[in-house]
């Protein structure tokens, strides 16, 4: 049974999979069983005695109950008749019960005085060990509903009125000693309006009309239980009366509505074949009847009340959707009803074993393959959907508000399968059959259905326990195939790894088909990993292989480990290749081997020892497609499958180019933050333009990425990315990688562009360092010993950032750094290297900021003092260059009433010539745009920006020009 709706939405075909991810939200449980999301675990409103059946001094042997119902008012009166024994001698006793009057109680008969404690009531007893008494208690009141989670107790609804007590609301509505451990015999005499029935637990035995418009129904129990399967079911019902042939004409009792019958008659066709078919797994029905009573419920979907289940009214479809519900309530009849578990810690013991149920009906029903289905779609896969957002879960001593989640049910189920592929059917069935017999009619706990397990094996299952009941977690499990020719044996090499800190060693059903035979494996897998050495003859690698068949054991995760490249790279006049270790710690050699694309035969390229994780073939002819693949052999002569075939085709570098420049920035609109393409041409082109070396473009927004057939052209790349909209290496890094890889050298900037790289490109290309990633506005200045300092220009930055820049990647572990990174106080990467070289045949300088958003004439003079460096044959950084300086001036100044003004610009790039007054505000904008190196001259005639003529007075010429800012006075005579 669950929380709320127990299987919401089951398609027809009861071995689909819901596909339900459970959430904390309640509407997503499944129904047709008793399901909570995971609370605290100190959500528990009053302490929960855990005692056995002995401590508390007494045992109930009997309740009978005898109430009278008002549906219309919601009251009800009351008394509770109780023989008890004394286990102890006593001198008071006390029973549970919430929100009533106790107007009475009485012992053996005399009025005893009691003591109300608000969810408990403590009255006076004088009996010796051994001796039988009664106790007799009179109340009233209107019934609440107790937990708001659960909201359980009697409940009236327009058309029914019944009750829901699991897992200890029974003294919601009546008064007893409400614990599972304490089982006793119920009779139940219920009064209320004549023309509705009353469904309950036991045998009918009389429905006694009193002539006022009520009768009274008897129910006489024959068998204990526990108090929260106590119920009452009331409402205008319509009955369908079954028998169970095979089981002495058991009677069978339903209770529908009117409108639900002809849908009833077709969802409950199958119930005495199911009741026989449980009869003949786990012994004899146990009780004196069986029925279900139909209600409109939000509580659970379903509740297993001892003789009398409760079925939440959609169950009742019409179409036989909801039988897996049915079953499973049904099994709890066998566990959990009659055989109890002491306490709720053991709980699993009922909800797992009746969800298990569902799994049995449905291999019954439709067959071996559709219960297998229907154990990994509505098992395994949901409760791996649900730990997904629980993260790992105990199935032993949940919380209060965690008895009915899904640990109890579907891990639990999956643990009885896993339980019975290790004790193999025979012994399984009887280990349950010998568990119901062994603790009928009473209570039992794990370690005493581990005992008999192990009885009934012959095995220590203690391991098993300890992982799947008292441990927590789901393992993954990584396995490879191993074949020696030699011996014709084949190997399973499996280990398990652990998200918590329990181990697990399990194990797992393969099924092995070649030429059209299988054969069934069983693979043990372990922490250690474990190598299953099987005396059997693997023809080809052409063999089909299922692991985990027929979905055998819970896994989180379980995946074939096969040799794999994790690179592979043409480059020039050369193949790498790129592998890591296969099997930690284990010896092993690994076969490399080539075959030209075209051809069909393998030949031996090279046999390499287990530490060696690269193999460069330089006997690779350029311009020519190789296919690639490697094996594992270890010590004893296995064989690994192959890896996966790669296909490459190495380039010639020529090398001719001095210097290519990729220019990867999105084209923008022309702001600060988003420069058009001109722009970002201008600047780049500017910055350069001291080097008298060919220098050449290409535009990755019109020409896409270039391919390495034309990086290898060029002695040396200059690769920006200038824009944080786009990063086009995403995926690409192999790209540089075959570049540098075969002798080229590349400087990268951008925004971002760290974010794409891979950890192998990093580990192999940058020396192993490690990103620093700082989101916020934070970079001030790229400091360094070596090369000029890089300072933010402002006039390129949003104010919000208060003249530094966001999206920066710092790096630790740089072998060679270049630069450092000044940046506001708490920074990540504040001190760390932001731009550092690594040589790898080729040589890779990375900085991790975009060096358009730098001034220029910083960014000039550090271009020229280390791009030779990288390629001699640009000019030696070692020669003096002068920088050309900006120039302003007017002539004649003064004047009147015009002027020529005349600047020069020592780079190109945007410039904005303006005319202020003494008081700074701008009169005129004379020039303003991109404009290349050179010297200019514009005539000015004396009007502002409206053609007034000026006031005569002393004016402000201010130049802003690419490398700085120079101003001039001007006067204006008349």
């Amino acid at each position: 049974m669950r929380l709320q709706v127990k299987k919401v939405l089951l398609t027809l075909s009861l071995f689909i999979s819901i596909g339900m991810l459970f959430s904390q939200t309640i509407e997503n449980v499944k129904p047709g069983r008793k399901y909570s999301s995971p609370l605290p675990q100190n959500a528990y409103p009053e302490e929960e005695i855990c005692r056995a059946d002995s401590a508390h001094g007494f045992d109930v042997l009997k309740y009978e109950i005898t109430l009278t119902i008002n549906d219309a008012l919601h009251y009800i009166w009351g008394n509770v008749l109780a023989t008890v024994i004394a286990t102890e001698n006593l001198t008071s006793m006390s029973y549970e019960l919430t929100g009533f009057n106790v107007s009475n109680v009485l012992v053996n008969g005399i009025h005893a005085t009691s003591i109300n404690y608000g969810t408990h009531f403590t009255f006076p007893v004088n009996v010796s060990a051994g001796e039988q008494f009664t106790t007799q208690v009179f109340y009233s009141g209107t019934p609440q509903l107790v937990y708001s989670y659960y909201n359980i107790g009697m409940i009236f609804s327009n058309n029914t009125v019944f009750t829901i007590s699991d897992p200890d609301a029974a003294r919601a509505w009546w008064p007893c000693y409400d614990h599972p451990w304490d089982k006793a015999i119920v009779d139940l005499h219920i009064t209320m309006r004549s023309d509705w029935k009353v469904a309950a637990n036991g045998i009918r035995t009389e429905i006694v009309n009193n002539g006022d418009g009520t009768s009274t129904t008897h129910w006489i129990g024959e068998n204990p239980m526990t108090t929260y399967l106590v119920c009452i079911t009331a409402g205008p019902y319509v009955e369908i009366n079954q028998t169970v042939p095979e089981q002495n004409n058991l009677p069978v009792q339903n209770f529908v509505m009117q409108n639900q019958y002809n849908n009833a008659l077709i969802d409950l066709q199958n119930l005495p074949w199911m009741i026989s078919w449980f009869s003949e797994l786990f012994g004899d029905y146990p009780f004196e009847k069986y029925g279900n009573a139909v209600v409109s419920m939000s509580t659970y979907g379903a509740m297993e009340h001892q003789t009398m289940t409760t079925l939440g009214n959609y169950i009742i479809s019409g179409n036989g959707a909801y039988e897996t519900v049915i079953a499973h309530e049904l099994v709890h009849q066998w566990f959990g009803n009659a055989v109890s578990f002491l306490t709720f810690k053991d709980v699993w013991l009922s909800e797992g074993f009746a969800t298990y149920g569902e799994f049995l009906w449905t291999d019954k029903r439709f067959g071996w393959q559709s219960a297998c289905n229907y154990l990994h779609s509505n098992f395994h896969q949901y409760y791996l959907d649900w730990e997904a957002n629980a993260g790992p879960q105990t199935i032993y001593n949940p919380s209060f508000y965690n008895y009915f989640s899904p640990p109890s049910y579907e891990k639990a189920a999956s643990v009885l399968h896993m339980l019975r592929l290790k004790l193999g059917d025979t012994n399984f069935f009887n280990l349950l059959r010998l568990y119901y017999n062994t603790y009928k009619n009473g209570n039992a706990v794990t370690a005493e259905f581990e005992t008999l397990a192990e009885q009934v094996s012959g095995q220590d299952l203690s391991p098993f326990f300890n992982q799947w009941i008292y441990g927590s977690g789901i393992p993954n499990v990584k396995y490879s195939l191993w074949q020696n020719e030699t011996n014709n044996h084949l190997e399973i090499y499996a280990k398990t790894t652990s998200p918590t800190a329990t181990s697990f060693t399990v194990e797992i059903p393969f099924r092995i088909t070649q030429n059209g035979i299988s054969d069934s494996l069983l693979v043990i897998a372990a922490p250690d990993g474990y190598s299953n050495d099987f005396n059997y003859s693997v023809l080809s690698d052409n063999f089909n292989i299922v692991s985990n068949y027929n979905h055998w054991t819970l896994l989180k995760e379980l995946a074939e480990q096969i040799p794999h490249f994790t690179e592979y790279l043409p480059t020039n006049n050369c193949v790498l290749l790129f592998w890591n270790t296969f099997i930690p710690n284990k010896d092993h050699q690994y076969r490399l081997y080539r075959k030209l694309s075209s051809a069909q035969n393998w030949s031996l390229l090279a046999t390499l020892n287990n530490d060696t994780f690269s193999f460069a073939d330089t006997t690779a002819i350029s311009g020519i497609s190789y296919d690639y693949q490697f094996r594992v052999v270890d010590v004893n002569g296995y064989f690994s499958r192959p890896s996966e075939t790669v296909s490459v085709t190495p380039q010639a570098f020529s090398f001719t180019g001095e210097l290519l420049v990729v220019d990867e920035t999105r084209d923008g609109i022309g702001t600060q933050i988003n420069p058009d393409d001109e722009m970002v041409d201008t600047f780049y082109a500017s910055a350069l333009s001291l080097f008298s070396c060919p220098i050449d473009n290409w535009d990755c927004a019109t020409q896409g990425l270039p391919n390495l057939e034309t990086l290898g052209n060029y002695k040396l790349v200059l690769w920006h990315s200038d824009d944080f909209n786009q990063n086009l290496l995403q995926g690409n890094s192999s790209l540089l990688s075959s570049y540098i890889a075969g002798g080229g050298k590349i400087v990268i900037s951008g925004w971002k562009t760290p974010s794409v790289l891979t950890t192998e490109f990093f580990n192999r290309f940058g020396g192993g360092v490690t990103p620093i990633y700082d989101n916020s506005a934070c970079l001030i200045s790229a400091q360094s010993d070596i090369y000029p300092t890089l300072t933010v220009d402002t006039n390129k930055t949003l104010s919000s950032w208060n003249s530094m820049l966001p999206y920066i990647f710092t790096f630790s572990g740089a072998e060679e750094p270049l630069y450092f990174a000044n940046m506001m106080e708490g920074s990540n990467g504040a001190g760390q290297c932001i731009a550092f070289k690594h040589d790898f045949n080729g040589t890779l300088v990375l900085f991790g900021c975009p060096l358009y958003f730098m001034h220029l004439d910083e960014i000039t003079n550090m271009f020229y003092e280390l791009l030779p460096t990288l390629n001699p044959a640009l000019p030696n950084s070692d020669e003096t260059i002068i920088m050309p300086q900006a120039t302003l001036s007017a002539f004649p100044n003064p004047f009147n009433p015009t002027a020529t003004i005349s600047f020069s610009l020592p780079v190109g790039g945007k410039a904005e010539l303006v005319l202020y007054n003494l008081k700074g505000q701008k009169v005129v904008t004379l020039s303003e745009g991109l404009m290349p190196q050179g010297k200019y001259s514009i005539y000015f005639n004396g009007s502002d920006e409206k053609g007034r003529a000026l006031a005569s007075g002393v004016y402000l010429l201010r130049l802003q020009h690419p490398a700085g800012i120079i101003t001039k006075k001007i006067t204006l005579l008349k």
